[in-house]
């Protein structure tokens, strides 16, 4: 089983980390990391702090790293400075949230610790996973659904897509909808405004009987859609054809099964890859709603001094991270199928 520790804060001297669990002599890329690290930072919807990249180094490794007890790690910040304090609090941020629950440290203090930067160190963890998964043929991948309303009107298909030159853009399978999304970051860029939108998370080569039944916390899919909220900006989670499920009656609803080399199995993936919190071997396929960025312009707020009506705190910030959020997950997932897999030693 796979555990670990994380340390550090988004304008200090970096991040570091602790894993322990993973199989000794297991030996992973550092350059396959590093470009988990670096699609996790860039895109047309990020703040001008993301020009600086992220490079992890392993404490007594260059280039590969084999795994012989506990893997230490350490990412730096580049941008490393003191910022003044928040006043004007924002309400989708942990301004206020953060400070009912520790009083004894300053905004700033909260924003530092909650900032989206500690993602950093879940890529690391999962660009690791990634690579002990692909050693048994089982990827992850994710792709754009929707970015402010704007919807695409193809679907990814796994080693597909990537290709198209216009899906490095914001990780969209549809060109046209990629155009009209660029357009709409760069009028909330101009506006100083932000917005959210819609990414599928998936893996695939995923085999039948991974999971848990009982408690209801130990279903894979519930170690899923509890990893995944956890992403600064996830607002949702639903798995397979998701909302859509309201609208249909149960004959229309669930999955087909068939005989295929005379093993039972399905024939269609409305469920997304998990029935009973145990895969089917299907592709684990999740949507995740991402909320837009809280600190924009526009939006009056109260001072945490004054107690009087004024307007949100603004400084730097992202315009869109909707793609980028797929990457987190993307990761994210990696490592909670690669937990389960050594959990039950298959």
């Amino acid at each position: 089983m796979i555990t670990y520790k994380f340390n550090g804060t988004s304008h200090g001297e970096g991040y570091s980390g602790v894993i322990s669990g993973l199989p000794n002599g297991f030996t992973f890329d550092v350059d396959e990391v590093n470009k988990q690290l670096y699609e996790r930072k860039r895109g047309l919807g990020r703040s001008d702090r993301q020009v600086y990249p992220d490079v992890v180094t392993f404490s007594g490794f260059d280039k590969k790293v084999t795994v012989n007890g506990d893997v230490h790690f350490f990412v730096a910040n580049k941008s490393v400075e003191n910022r003044p304090e928040i006043t004007a609090l924002r309400s989708g941020h942990s301004d206020v949230v953060g400070r009912a629950r520790h009083p004894e440290l300053t905004v700033r203090e909260i924003a530092e610790l909650t900032s989206a930067r500690n993602s950093v160190c879940y890529v690391v963890l999962g660009a690791i996973c990634k690579q002990l998964l692909a050693e048994r043929g089982i990827y992850t991948y994710h792709y754009v659904e929707k970015i402010g309303g704007i919807s695409s009107r193809n679907r990814y298909r796994h080693g597909i897509s990537e290709k198209e030159p216009h899906f490095a853009t914001l990780h969209c399978p549809c060109r046209y909808a990629t155009g009209l999304m660029v357009e709409a970051i760069e009028k909330a860029r101009i506006e100083f405004n932000s917005l959210g939108g819609t990414v599928a998370v998936g893996a695939t080569g995923v085999p039948m009987g991974l999971g848990e039944i009982l408690p209801y916390t130990e279903r894979l899919d519930a170690q899923i859609a509890a990893n995944f909220v956890g992403i600064p900006s996830v607002k949702g989670v639903s798995f397979g054809i998701g909302d859509k499920y309201a609208s249909l009656d149960g004959v229309a609803a669930h999955d087909e099964l068939t005989v295929v080399k005379g093993e039972i199995t399905y024939a269609t993936n409305n469920c997304g890859g998990i029935v009973s919190g145990i895969t089917t071997g299907g592709d684990i396929l999740c949507h995740l709603t991402v909320k837009p960025v809280p600190t924009v312009k526009g939006v009056d707020t109260v001072d945490s001094v004054t107690k009087t009506t004024v307007p949100q705190h603004y400084e730097r910030a992202d315009v869109c991270v909707v793609p980028n959020v797929g990457v987190i997950a993307e990761n994210i997932l990696a490592y909670v199928i690669t937990n389960q897999i050594l959990k039950q030693q298959v």
